[in-house]
């Protein structure tokens, strides 16, 4: 239970890094999450929804905004001409390098006194958790049934009015 509670927080703690790491490249989570998939190099937008759980409707849009926001760029693919490969520009390139890099640079430090063996074992527990909880993920059930409510939800309506309006005496 321990170290479930230690990777919670660390989830938490790299939730919250992300929303500033999104805020100062200036794209939303979801930007964020296609960038990090680009920085390994050009990618498609069948391999980008598989990577990133969405529907080939739903990337097409996420890659129109960062494209507009002139943060990729398309181009014909290299392996098949009739797709469009995704590719990050230099300047947002720059700013994810330099976003994480900081990060980088902190978990040096508080890595920086442990030997390399050290270092090692917990780059190793950390894939083996990394691939626990893709390997739960896909063991969840997929929900059948909205969250449970007391009621029905209800539609809020103005109040009709028992008075007339007045108008003000100025």
């Amino acid at each position: 239970m321990e170290l479930l509670m230690s990777v919670r927080q660390l989830y938490a703690a790299m939730e919250r890094f992300d929303a500033r790491a999104a805020s100062s490249i200036g794209v939303d989570r979801t930007g964020l999450r296609a960038i990090n998939a680009m920085e390994r190099g050009p990618v498609g937008p069948g391999q980008l929804a598989e990577e990133l759980g969405l529907t080939s409707g739903s990337v097409t849009a996420l890659l129109d905004r960062l494209e507009r926001g002139g943060h990729i760029e398309r181009t014909l693919s290299a392996k098949d001409g009739r797709r469009r490969d995704a590719h990050l520009c230099p300047m947002t390139r720059e700013r994810a390098e330099a976003v994480y890099g900081g990060l980088g640079a902190a978990i040096a430090a508080a890595f920086g006194e442990d030997d390399p063996e050290t270092v090692a074992v917990v780059a190793s527990g950390i894939a083996r958790l990394a691939a626990a909880a893709t390997a739960a993920g896909r063991g969840c059930p997929p929900s059948i049934a909205p969250p449970c409510r007391s009621r029905p939800a209800v539609r809020w309506a103005r109040p009709p009015r028992s008075q007339p309006r007045v108008s003000a005496p100025w």
